[in-house]
């Protein structure tokens, strides 16, 4: 089976609505989601799609939306949709279904009457079938004689030219009952080469009464493989080599259908691309636990890098589940140990970001803080609309999908008003949280710590979760109009953003008992607020790990320091920490936080550190090639716009004019990031790259001033421009955290 052969389906093509909660039937009104792409061929063959594998599907939908949302998604994905006809005048196939309390479902189908229930070999289809060496079919499709009658013409074509097939029964005891199915089931059964039944499917078509009979009667009828599908308690290959065990990758379920589909195209892809049967397995396994795992049948198909991350251990039970459950919902992406937060408003850095994600598959989380962007503006002049329409601006311009990403608010609480009473401060907090929600930010992380006026510096814990609870009283409301769903952050300021003003030589990493202090008194809070379901949307809490940076050096994280802290995270399934400051951590120091439970890890001065490192050594090199260029130099104009308005750096920088000087330009905190937007530093940015243009810079000037990019120019990984070389500087930091986030066990 080593060779690449095409793989095929026939079968229904339809959209999948559900409903938003549990409950019995559709006979009240309920809130529904979708339409979803569906139907047992239409996932299969997308998974196929997915890993990379040439494969086609052979079906009929109506031309209305549902059947348009079906081909594009399809196509998207890599499925050869030309065998598909679309007649006008009929209904594509849709299905509603509804949770019950217990997990089962209720369905109600339009199959038989729709498109889907005219079905037949066109010439596209025939010519589908000549190129295809693999057809699959599923037992679901074999609705009425008429379908049957065309699958098995399918399947003479197919192995008239030493094709093979695969057989997935997904029927159930009901169906049994008629003797017409029964036939149909069976002389399939006779005719393919690997048959996947689930549980108690593997018993049904046969005269056997037991299990092990029934493989052996199977095997002995036609098929040379038996997968025998268990959900939880794994699967089971047989053939004529024996028999091989596998288990299941634990995950919070969400959705379970089409991870049967799931399972079954990736076994088969595996073993028509030469795979051994344990891998195929174990690629199989993944393929259908990431299935469930992500709501709507079709959004949990995975390519080979999805899978493997799974395979590594991710994600696993116990803490964690609570984002991995969002980033399913999200962005369809399970199998992350977590998520770097991108925590800047420089659009190339926003750029980078979104450049690097799209070569992983990843989303990008971007936050804005309380000072960064609020209802009033902030310092960047954004609210939080006008922040969200400027990231989706840069993603249009990149071609990033707006789906992949997620917006959050960091430390939204009363922090810039804190000269204020505390009234006044709350009320204009209440104000910046609903501008949040309103925008459609989903990550809320409230920080109510600090004091306002008259007041300590931080309030007690008692009074930081009462504050935090109400500020989740008006999200909520917000949330409930736009008819969204909220994830929230909650933990002090620790540590401060954008670097440490003192000089630092060790941190303490948070307690286990102020850990545990911080989340009762913020679950008594909301309960005393009734705002008890907001508490079970927290997805991370704050906490120090013990990493911090000042002007000039990085307290590097050290993981025997948060033993205690990283295993009481066990106590208290679905959380995650989130660490602050995490900017200029070595990569193997990011890999092991995320292993430690730091399943957010926020990012933000390092970046523009890179980025300004870059610009700089740019700036450097056009005064070489241009003896007159200092004369309007991105740095002096750096200096003289940071000495013109001081307010952003003379708090944090102190010493001697030189060292306030050099500070400027070159602390770690990365003060001169607040300038990038003003209009002479802007102005100076355009004079730079458009000196610049599409120029190949001269490799001798490369080495002297940017010698890490230089290295890449040289093997070739980067142009030597100047857009790509800035774009670059900013994605090497990314990649560290990238790198983190995609290892285990993380999200345990």
């Amino acid at each position: 089976m080593s060779e690449v052969t095409k793989v095929v389906t026939i079968g229904e093509i339809l959209v999948e609505i559900m409903a938003s909660e549990s409950g019995e039937g559709f006979r009240q009104p309920v809130q529904l989601l979708g339409p979803f792409p569906s139907g047992a061929p239409a996932i299969f063959i997308d998974q196929v799609a997915k890993l990379g594998h040439p494969c086609g599907i052979i079906g009929c939908v109506g031309d209305d939306d549902f059947g348009w949302v079906n081909l594009d998604r399809l196509r998207r994905d890599g499925v050869d949709v030309g065998a598909v006809e679309v007649m006008a005048g009929q209904t594509t196939g849709s299905a509603f279904v509804r949770y019950r309390n217990d997990g089962a479902r209720d369905f109600v189908y339009n199959i038989k009457n729709s498109a889907s229930g005219r079905i037949r070999l066109t010439k596209e289809a025939l010519a589908l079938l000549v190129e295809c060496g693999h057809l699959h079919v599923s037992g679901a499709s074999l609705f009425s004689d008429e379908m049957a009658g065309t699958v098995f013409r399918a399947i003479d074509v197919v192995k008239g030219n030493g094709g093979t097939v695969s057989f997935d029964p997904n029927v159930r005891k009901e169906v049994m009952a008629d003797p017409k199915v029964v036939t149909a089931l069976r002389a399939l059964l006779r005719r393919c080469d690997i048959f996947l039944p689930s549980g108690e499917e593997l018993t049904l078509l046969t005269e056997a009464g037991d299990p092990a009979a029934a493989v052996e009667e199977l095997l002995a009828s036609g098929p040379t493989t038996v997968v025998v599908k268990r959900g939880l308690e794994g699967a089971s290959y047989f053939g004529a080599d024996g028999r091989i065990d596998w288990a299941a990758y634990p995950v919070e379920e969400v959705d379970p259908t089409g991870a049967g589909d799931c399972f079954d195209a990736t076994f088969v892809t595996c073993r028509l691309q030469g795979r051994g049967v344990e891998e195929s397995l174990s690629y199989a396994s993944a393929s259908g636990a990431r299935a469930v795992s992500v709501r709507g049948p079709m959004e949990g198909t995975s390519d080979m890098s999805q899978l493997d991350a799974l395979r590594a251990g991710l994600p696993t039970p116990g803490s964690g589940r609570r984002l991995a459950k969002w980033l399913g919902r999200a962005t369809g992406m399970t199998a992350l140990a977590g998520i770097t937060s991108v925590c800047s408003a420089h659009p190339i850095a926003l750029e980078a970001s979104m450049v690097e994600a799209a070569s992983r598959g990843l989303p990008v989380l971007v936050e804005a803080t309380c000072n960064q962007v609020n209802h009033q503006g902030g310092y960047t002049g954004l609210t939080p609309a006008a922040f969200r329409d400027f990231v989706y601006d840069i993603a249009e311009k990149v071609s990033f999908p707006r789906e992949r990403i997620l917006l959050g608010g960091d430390h939204l609480g009363p922090n810039p008003w804190r000269d204020l009473p505390v009234e006044e401060a709350m009320r204009e907090a209440e104000l910046m949280v609903r501008a949040y929600v309103e925008a459609g930010f989903e990550k809320i992380h409230l920080d109510t710590s600090m004091g306002c006026r008259n007041e300590e510096d931080y309030v007690p814990p008692e009074v930081t979760a009462e504050r935090a609870a109400g500020l989740a009283v008006v999200a909520e409301g917000a949330a409930a109009r736009e008819g969204t769903t909220l994830r929230y952050v909650i933990g002090t300021e620790v540590p401060a953003p954008g670097g440490a003003r003192e000089e630092i030589s060790e941190l303490t990493p948070t307690t286990p008992e102020a850990l545990r202090a911080t989340l009762a008194a913020h679950q008594r809070a909301f309960a005393k607020a009734n705002v008890e379901a907001a508490y079970k949307q927290v997805i991370a809490v704050v906490a120090q790990p013990g990493v911090e940076f000042d002007d000039q050096k990085v307290v590097v994280y050290r993981p025997e320091a948060a033993t205690d802290l990283s295993a009481s995270l066990a106590t208290f399934p679905g959380l995650v920490f989130e660490a602050h400051s995490t900017d200029y951590q070595p990569n193997d120091a990011l890999a092991q936080l995320v292993r430690d439970g730091f399943g957010v890890l926020k990012v933000g001065p390092a970046l523009t550190f890179a980025l300004r490192q870059a610009l700089y050594g740019l700036d450097r090199i056009a005064a070489e090639l241009d003896g007159t260029w200092f004369e309007h130099s991105l740095r002096a104009e750096m200096e003289r716009q940071m000495l013109a308005d001081p307010r952003h750096w003379q708090s944090h920088y102190r010493g001697d004019a030189d060292r306030q000087r050099w500070l400027r330009h070159f602390s770690l905190s990365d003060r001169v990031r607040y300038y990038w937007r003003y209009p002479g530093p802007e102005a100076a940015v355009g004079r730079l790259m458009g000196f610049f243009g599409e120029m190949d810079i001269p490799g001798p000037l490369l080495d002297e001033f940017l010698p890490a990019l230089s290295a890449l120019v040289v093997h070739g990984e980067v142009a030597p421009r100047a857009r790509q070389l800035l774009l670059e500087a900013v994605r090497h930091v990314l990649r560290g955290y990238t790198a983190a986030c995609l290892r285990g066990p993380g999200l345990r």
